[in-house]
C-alpha cells in the first residue's frame, strides 16, 4: 500500500508529500463502490458575507476544492490574489485591508515630509543594508526563514565589526532599528510582518522607513484592520502569547526560543535543527507550530511531528498544514479529548487519547468520499485496530465534510467532527 500521506494529498493535499509514495496493489476500499467528484463551490453560498466582499476586494464566486484547499481568486484595488486554502483567504484579505490604510497614511504630508527629512539622515548610508533584503523577501516567497536567519546573522557581525567606528551608531543597530519599525507597523495592522505578499512588503517597506529614518510617528491607533496578527496561523489558546513574541523578538530571537522549547518537549538536536532550517516555514509559521505543540502539555512523543514537519515540509502550503494540524490537535487535547501521545502512521501524524481511540486532525477545507479518503479511512480503521488502541476512531476536520463522506465514516464505526476551526465558512 503506498505511503498513507501519499494516499491522502495525492487528490486532497499538497503534492509535496508525494515523495513518499511507493505503488502497489490497491485496498479494496479502491476497487470497490462509488466515490464523489469534488464539487465546484459557491463562494457565496460557503464565506461569511465580510469576507465575499469587502471595500477593497471581491472574491470570484467559483471555488475549486484541490488538494485538500479551497482555491480563491480574489479582485481587488491591489490586483488579483489568490489563495490556497480558507486560512490563506483571510490572510489575504487582512492584507488587502492593510494594503489601504498603508496606502492612506503614504499619501499624507507628514509621510512625504518624512521621507524629505530621511533622505538627509545620516541613516540614509545604511537604506541599501536594510532594504535589499526586503527586495529579497518579495522576490523569493518560500525562503523568508532563510533570509531572516542571514539578517539576524548578519546583525550580530555588523555589530562586532562596526562597533565605535560608525559616530551616528553601528549598522547593525540601524538594521535592527529599522527591521523593529517594519515589524512592529505589521503587528499593529494585525498582519504577518514575515507575509509572502510582494505588494504589503512594499508598503510596509515605504512607513517603516518614513517612521525609522524619517522620525515620522504616525497615528497607528487609527490603522489596525482587525484580528491579531497572522491570523491564517492558528494558535492554540496562546494568542496573545504569540502577538506578543512577533512584536518584541527579532527572527534570531525567535529560533532560539523555538529551538528551546522543541528541545524541551524532548527533540533531538538533530530534529530541531533540520525543522528550524526549514524555508518552508517563515518565522511566525515556525513560532505557532511550536506553541501549538507546546499547548499539549503531557502528551508524549511529540517530537515525531517536529520530525515530519522538518523533512517533509517544502512550501508555504506544507508549513500551514503542519501549523493548523497542531492547532486542532491541541484544541482537541484542551477541550475534552485529553491526548496522551503522537504516532505517526506512514508520514502522517496521528494522535492516541488517553482512553486508547486513535485521533486523526486533519487541516482540509472541504472533504468529499473520494478515492483517497476511502483509502486513508480504511487503513485509520487497520491502524486503530491493533492493540493496545480500542478500535475507536475520531477524526476532526477543520472545514466542511460532505454528507456521503460523514455516512461512510459512521457505517464504519468512525466519529467525524466537520467544522473544528471553520475560519471564514458561514
Amino acid at each position: 500500500m503506498r505511503s498513507l500521506l501519499a494516499i491522502l494529498f495525492t487528490l486532497q493535499f499538497s503534492t509535496v508529500f508525494l515523495f513518499a509514495q511507493t505503488e502497489t496493489e490497491p485496498s479494496p476500499a479502491a476497487t470497490t463502490g462509488d466515490y464523489e467528484e469534488l464539487p465546484a463551490l459557491s463562494a457565496g453560498e460557503i464565506l461569511q458575507p465580510a469576507i465575499l466582499e469587502g471595500p477593497h476586494h471581491k472574491i470570484r464566486d467559483e471555488v475549486t476544492p484541490s488538494s485538500g484547499a479551497n482555491h480563491f481568486m480574489i479582485d481587488s484595488d491591489y490586483g488579483v490574489f489568490e489563495a490556497d486554502g480558507n486560512e490563506m483567504l483571510v490572510k489575504r484579505i487582512e492584507e488587502i485591508n492593510a494594503i489601504a490604510k498603508l496606502k492612506d497614511v503614504s499619501r499624507t504630508e507628514e509621510f512625504k515630509n518624512a521621507l524629505v527629512k530621511a533622505a538627509k539622515s545620516p541613516l540614509a548610508s545604511a537604506k541599501a543594508i536594510v532594504t535589499d533584503p526586503v527586495r529579497a523577501i518579495s522576490n523569493v516567497p518560500k525562503g523568508i526563514s532563510k533570509f531572516m536567519g542571514r539578517v539576524g546573522n548578519s546583525v550580530k557581525n555588523i555589530g562586532k565589526k562596526e562597533e565605535g567606528q560608525d559616530p551616528d551608531g553601528s549598522q547593525a543597530k540601524q538594521m535592527i532599528g529599522y527591521a523593529d519599525a517594519k515589524r512592529k507597523q505589521a503587528i499593529k495592522l494585525g498582519v504577518d510582518p514575515y507575509s509572502t505578499n510582494p505588494i504589503l512588503q512594499k508598503e510596509l517597506d515605504g512607513i517603516a522607513w518614513a517612521s525609522f529614518a524619517g522620525g515620522a510617528a504616525f497615528t497607528i491607533a487609527t490603522l489596525p484592520i482587525g484580528g491579531a496578527a497572522g491570523a491564517a496561523l492558528t494558535v492554540t489558546n496562546v494568542s496573545s502569547e504569540f502577538e506578543q513574541m512577533l512584536t518584541e523578538k527579532t527572527p534570531a530571537d525567535l529560533k532560539a526560543f523555538n529551538r528551546k522549547t522543541l528541545i524541551g518537549m524532548g527533540a533531538s538536536d538533530k530534529e530541531a535543527d533540520i525543522f528550524l532550517r526549514n524555508s518552508a516555514f517563515s518565522p511566525s509559521a515556525q513560532t505557532a507550530f511550536v506553541l501549538n505543540l507546546k499547548s499539549m502539555s503531557g502528551v508524549a512523543n511529540r517530537r515525531a511531528f517536529v520530525r515530519l514537519a522538518g523533512e517533509i515540509s517544502s512550501s508555504e502550503a506544507d508549513a500551514i498544514f503542519c501549523v493548523q494540524t497542531a492547532s486542532l490537535l491541541g484544541k482537541l487535547h484542551l477541550g475534552g479529548t485529553p491526548l496522551a501521545r503522537i504516532e505517526t502512521l506512514g508520514d502522517f501524524p496521528i494522535a492516541i487519547a488517553k482512553d486508547g481511540s486513535t485521533v486523526v486532525a486533519l487541516q482540509w477545507d472541504y472533504a468529499a468520499w473520494t478515492i483517497s479518503a476511502a483509502e486513508f479511512a480504511h487503513a485509520i480503521q487497520t491502524f486503530a485496530a491493533q492493540p493496545p488502541r480500542n478500535k475507536k476512531v475520531f477524526v476532526a476536520l477543520s472545514g466542511e465534510a460532505s454528507p456521503r463522506l460523514r455516512q461512510e465514516l459512521e457505517a464504519m464505526g468512525q466519529e467525524l467532527r466537520d467544522r473544528v476551526a471553520p475560519g471564514p465558512l458561514k
